[in-house]
């Protein structure tokens, strides 16, 4: 058994949630999208301690220096007022989420985490991450996302209006859209690299990506994967004993 990191320290209950795309074209009813993530935040605020974001929160975010996306202002206020009651908030870097730049963590609150977060919740070592870019065939987005994640590249599409900007990032995203080149056949392959996960010493691991919401558990130990909030409105929970996925409204 591997040598664990330094994990970071969750106080129980844990929610989770991922891909809720906020202002995607492909959003088939973006109220009532919003509605329910309103009511999934009251979730929280009434029972949790602390909330994990698990990537794409947003279609696209990219933060200039004087001007921020306006799409999901409305729920990053939600959230803010989660922080403000003293509950902590862990946002998860996904492949949507391409510059940031200090805004959702002084402008909302936001613990930001660029890549995985290894935690402990009652202390159960649970490994959290998207889940970009791990799949063997990925190789090719693994460089692009080093591309446009470079500084260069990131100055140089700054100095585009921010309009245009937006319209190209829409443009682009609808033909990238993990919902309709998912494949569940990958699901195999993020198995094999949750047990690998268990194998190290985690009991729990947690990723997105995907659009599929999945549970599994074997020996003691759980893998979730947190679906969408476009479809399907599936969430984590880690209530201190288990790690569970659950689906708003049952």
């Amino acid at each position: 058994m591997a040598t664990l990191p330094s994990l970071t320290e969750l106080a129980a209950p844990v929610y989770f949630f991922s891909d809720a795309h906020l202002g995607a074209v492909l959003i088939p009813d973006a109220k009532e999208q919003e509605a329910r993530l309103g009511r999934f935040l009251d979730m929280v605020s009434a029972n949790g301690r602390t909330l994990v974001l698990a990537g794409d929160l947003f279609d696209f975010w990219y933060e200039w220096k004087y001007v921020i996306p306006k799409q999901p202002f409305q729920v990053l206020c939600r959230i803010r007022r989660l922080v403000e009651q003293g509950i902590a908030v862990h946002y998860l870097a996904g492949n949507h989420d391409f510059r940031l730049r200090g805004f959702l963590e002084s402008g909302v609150g936001m613990q930001i985490h660029s890549d995985a977060l290894p935690a402990s919740i009652s202390g159960q070592p649970v490994f959290i991450y998207h889940g970009d870019g791990v799949l063997a065939r990925d190789h090719g987005y693994r460089f692009l996302k080093k591309v446009l994640r470079n500084r260069a590249a990131q100055r140089v599409f700054s100095w585009l209006h921010p309009d245009m900007a937006m319209r190209l990032a829409r443009g682009t995203s609808v033909t990238s859209r993990t919902i309709i080149k998912s494949d569940p056949n990958d699901d195999l392959e993020y198995l094999s690299r949750a047990r690998a996960l268990f194998a190290e010493g985690y009991r729990g691991v947690v990723m997105g990506h995907t659009h599929r919401p999945v549970e599994h558990t074997e020996d003691g130990c759980s893998y979730v994967n947190l679906g969408d909030w476009i479809i399907h409105y599936t969430f984590g929970l880690h209530d201190g004993s288990r790690l569970s996925l659950r689906r708003l409204d049952e």
